[in-house]
């Protein structure tokens, strides 16, 4: 029966999203609503990375470069053993399964592992990566966090918001995001970043990739997902709103300025290192791994 219905979901989608698009246009003009991702013409002109980069060192971020080693991604897809129902298993090239797992590997460059620490893969929904870094380092706590699991914690399950498992302040040792935190609506961002910072033990880390800024803050809506889901996004005024055909909810990239006005000067207790990546193209040029956050609790 799925496979009945999804191609006439798809081009269900497809009509409204252009219905949406033209009615826009119409009766939207003073809002300037762009369509498509605002990242696509970042990697199309690397010089918009450049001023970002400055930008970011003017408001006092410390920027670096990263060069990813090919050989050692290989090293760690072969112990990671994926399964084949994750993006395919990186059996059909169109499924994102690199991109997914080069974010994995490039996580673990920045966490130092040991036995007795606790580790949380954030709004992970379904992804194996907490239990593949049990196995690799042998972490005691690994845990998989996302809100679509039962409130509180169980086994190696975290459900709901930071106010809901409430683990004790100085307890976690490092917490990844892959392609998640641009979809936090409203201030669960801000929010997000105030519990870890009290619940990292110091020199903890929040590591983030990708870490999606761009040269003006932006929303992205796909306004017939949200139809067709009955849901409503919480946007920000302050952003640039585009339009994008990708069935998502929502997703938002920062601007430097936008990035210190919400997080930074909201957690005066976590440093601030971005990474940006050199050479994600060459190990598949489907690859969009601009930036990595990471946030070190002080």
């Amino acid at each position: 029966m799925k496979k009945i219905i999804y191609p006439f979901y798809n081009l269900f989608h497809r009509v409204i999203f252009f219905l949406f698009l033209s009615v826009s246009k119409t009766f939207h003009r003073r809002k300037n609503i762009r369509t498509g991702h605002i990242s696509s013409e970042h990697l199309k002109n690397p010089v918009l990375d450049d001023k970002l980069s400055e930008e970011l060192k003017q408001l006092g971020v410390e920027v670096n470069e990263l060069k990813i080693s090919k050989e050692e991604y290989l090293k760690y897809l072969s112990k990671a053993s994926y399964p084949e129902n994750y993006y395919g298993g990186g059996k059909n090239p169109e499924m994102n399964f690199t991109e997914k797992t080069l974010e994995h590997f490039v996580s673990t460059l920045f966490i130092d592992f040991y036995p007795e620490m606790t580790f949380i893969d954030y709004a992970a929904a379904t992804s194996p990566f907490s239990s593949i870094i049990k196995n690799i380092f042998g972490i005691s706590h690994s845990f998989c966090q996302d809100i679509i699991f039962e409130k509180g914690i169980h086994g190696n399950k975290i459900g709901g918001y930071p106010s809901d498992f409430q683990l004790p302040d100085n307890s976690v040792d490092a917490v990844t995001l892959h392609c998640s935190l641009e979809h936090f609506e409203g201030e669960s961002d801000i929010d997000f970043f105030r519990s870890m910072e009290k619940m990292l033990k110091p020199g903890g880390r929040i590591i983030v990739l990708p870490f999606y800024l761009a040269y003006e803050y932006t929303i992205h809506l796909d306004p017939a997902y949200n139809l067709l889901k009955f849901h409503s996004p919480e946007t920000d005024h302050q952003a640039r709103i585009r339009y994008c055909n990708w069935k998502q909810f929502f997703s938002r990239h920062y601007s430097p300025q936008i990035l210190y006005d919400r997080i930074l000067s909201n957690c005066p207790g976590l440093k601030l290192t971005v990474y940006r990546v050199l050479n994600f193209r060459e190990i598949d040029e489907r690859c969009y791994l601009r930036f990595v956050g990471v946030f070190t609790k002080r």
